[in-house]
């Protein structure tokens, strides 16, 4: 797509836009409700509108202007009218920003609030104390789009699709940044085209670079920047702080001036082509010739943001071509897992995480890496791809995943020439056959050999593949898709210390702060290339990681027994009469995501059922890490029966797919008569 394609296709979105906001609002009741459900984010009542205006057919048109108009109101109602002589950043010092408001996750969370609600005056607070003041007007048209970034797609789809997190979406925005800026060649190459909206040069800086499936997130960074400091340099002028009702009205009476130009193409291109160039003097003949000057702000933020959209269209062709790593068994390395702390952000409804995966759940045993890699390069027309992984426990030196740290998955499916399948016997002719192609750690399995004709018939067993020293993957050629999606199982008991803590402490005592077991952060990164050797002193063409994830492989401390049984001369045979003296130890890292208990049962009524102490109390100790002590239980007039006491623990693990079981500890005594 070249630029003029790119304008033109602006400006037909325009027109259609102008047009369906404009009979919109005709209706002053139904463009006031629509506003409304918009900031609500109530998908049925905005749905409801159109539909009662016979406009649904032009929800995303709709949806997609309110949110550019809300997002011009917001910022000016938090930050104030622009102000002359404010130099605007470049593309690297916007993009620092970014990272810099997504480091501190408290003031990133009032930042977002604040934009959300229109609290001026926390806003500028928490600027204040992120030092970004200066960037008010920018940060906030940022916030505002990842904000409402995906309401429009909520809000038009007949589907009920989730909507995600503005502040994960900030801050895994903060993160591929970060990456993209390590790279300065590149970024510096992306941050000219950028200003001139040079899709192409920019498209093969992003690709050579390896970000290809980073590109929206690159973009929207650019449309952020771009749209913001260009219009507050076309639109120097008294802009009046709008709210409420005043505010709607406002956006109202500019839909209504604004549907002149639907049928302007000739001035729509104009309008496109000043902002694109910064041409002041052309788009303020404009905005006089069609009496637009009170919407100066509104108007060039319409049309950058729409003109923007298009160079993204261009700019990120074929995201599903790029090889990229996106999960660790149902959760998404990006959305699904804390920068922070490296554990889960929120719980998933996959049947077999029996306990949500999360939130803050922490990772343990072999892990499934999944994602895509195409069998050809999407860059190098049929040259085969491989890939691999790379693990890094804090000593700075990447490793790859290879040997005894790959567990078995299975990557795809492939289709092969077999015996074809007559009536159990084998035949003669060669039928296109699915065989499953699995990666695994050596040794493996050889290909499976055909059955001989008029044998009995044999489904093929699987494919196996191994990676070499250094970790790569060919993907096999003939894969189903293209491609593989599960690319690796990535077994991190070599790499991470585990298994039983070992303590050494009774029952009933707190394990000592020595000898209490943590985990382990990882970063991981994944890379892609050619299968051809790789030029001298490059990289490989595609990579994106994780930085960090919590690993922890240690068992919990989980010791139950009674005092009665440990003082009495008869060991566990020592009968219990008036008093049951239940002695615990609970302890894990992760043990306050998870559960834990402590309860007696029976089929007699005396059984007192949960016993779990959940403050620290006389002889109980109780921590974000279980807890421990003795428990008295007056037993004088419990009926003669067997008892049953049960310490169960469950720390908050997950491998992604699976998560940690319950363990119970159960120890029996009986009462014979008192």
């Amino acid at each position: 797509m070249n630029q003029a394609v790119l304008l033109a296709d602006a400006v037909d979105r325009l027109a259609a836009q102008a047009d369906a906001v404009g009979h919109l609002a005709r209706d002053e009741g139904g463009f006031a409700a629509a506003v409304a459900a918009f900031e609500a984010k109530d998908a049925h009542a905005f749905r409801w509108v159109l539909e009662r205006l016979e406009m649904l057919e032009h929800c995303e048109l709709i949806c997609e202007w309110v949110r550019i108009k809300l997002c011009v109101l917001r910022c000016i109602e938090v930050c104030g009218p622009p102000r002359e002589g404010v130099k605007p950043p470049s593309l690297a010092e916007f993009s620092q920003a970014v990272v810099h408001l997504a480091s501190n996750e408290k003031l990133l969370r009032r930042v977002v609030d604040a934009v959300s609600c229109g609290d001026a005056d926390d806003f500028h607070a928490a600027l204040d104390e992120l030092k970004l003041a200066q960037y008010c007007h920018l940060i906030c048209h940022w916030v505002c789009l990842i904000l409402y970034r995906r309401v429009c797609e909520v809000i038009c789809s007949p589907q009920r699709l989730p909507l995600s997190d503005a502040v994960s979406d900030i801050r895994a925005a903060a993160q591929v940044m970060t990456r993209v800026m390590a790279n300065e060649k590149a970024f510096a190459t992306i941050a000219r085209a950028a200003i001139a909206l040079d899709c192409e040069t920019a498209r093969t800086a992003i690709e050579q670079a390896g970000f290809a499936r980073e590109c929206e997130i690159i973009c929207w960074v650019i449309c952020s920047w771009r749209c913001a400091w260009v219009c507050l340099e076309l639109c120097l002028r008294p802009v009046p702080v709008l709210t409420g009702a005043a505010a709607v009205e406002e956006a109202r009476a500019f839909a209504l001036a604004a549907h002149q130009l639907a049928g302007q193409p000739r001035a729509l291109g104009d309008l496109v082509r000043a902002i694109v160039q910064r041409d002041a003097k052309a788009y303020g003949e404009i905005i006089a010739r069609f009496r637009l000057s009170p919407y100066c702000l509104q108007v060039c933020a319409w049309v950058c943001s729409i003109t923007c959209a298009e160079f993204c269209i261009c700019l990120c062709r074929n995201p599903a071509l790029q090889p990229w790593w996106t999960t660790v068994g149902y959760f998404d390395i990006y959305s699904d897992i804390d920068s922070t702390s490296g554990k889960t952000n929120k719980g998933l409804p996959a049947p077999s995480l029996g306990f949500h995966g999360g939130p803050n759940f922490a990772f343990y045993g072999a892990l499934q890496l999944g994602g895509f890699c195409p069998s050809t390069s999407p860059v190098f027309s049929a040259v085969p791809m491989k890939y691999r992984f790379l693990y890094d426990n804090g000593s700075g030196t990447a490793k790859p995943v290879t040997g005894n740290l790959v567990s078995p998955v299975e990557a795809g499916t492939r289709i092969i020439n077999w015996p074809q399948n007559s009536g159990g016997v084998a035949g003669a002719a060669l039928m296109p056959t699915f065989q499953a192609v699995w990666i695994a750690a050596a040794p493996t399995p050889p290909d499976p050999i055909p059955p001989a004709v008029g044998s009995a018939y044999q489904a093929p067993s699987a494919h196996y593949i191994t990676p070499d020293a250094d970790g790569w993957v060919v993907v096999d050629p003939d894969a189903i898709g293209g491609g593989f999606q599960v690319l690796m199982g990535f077994d991190t008991g070599p790499v991470v210390p585990g298994g039983d803590p070992h303590p050494g402490v009774p029952a009933g005592t707190a394990v000592p702060a020595a000898a209490q077991r943590g985990g382990t952060n990882l970063s991981i990164t994944f890379q892609a290339t050619r299968v051809t050797t790789m030029p001298p002193g490059t990289g490989p063409d595609y990579t994106n990681g994780l930085d960090k994830i919590h690993i922890n492989n240690w068992t919990e401390v989980n010791e139950l027994n009674f005092l009665e049984f440990v003082m009495g001369s008869l060991g566990c045979c020592t009968p219990i009469d008036a008093i049951l003296s239940v002695q615990f130890t609970a302890d894990h890292e992760e043990m306050d995501a998870g559960a834990w208990s402590l309860g007696i049962s029976s089929c007699s009524v005396s059984a007192p059922g949960d016993i779990t102490p959940h403050v620290s109390g006389p002889g109980v100790i109780v921590s974000s890490r279980g807890g421990s002590g003795t428990i008295v239980e007056d037993t004088s007039k419990w009926l003669s029966c067997s008892y049953t006491v049960t310490l169960s623990t469950r720390p908050g693990l997950t491998t992604g797919l699976v998560d940690r079981a319950v363990w119970n500890n159960p120890l029996t005594f009986c009462i014979c008569g008192h």
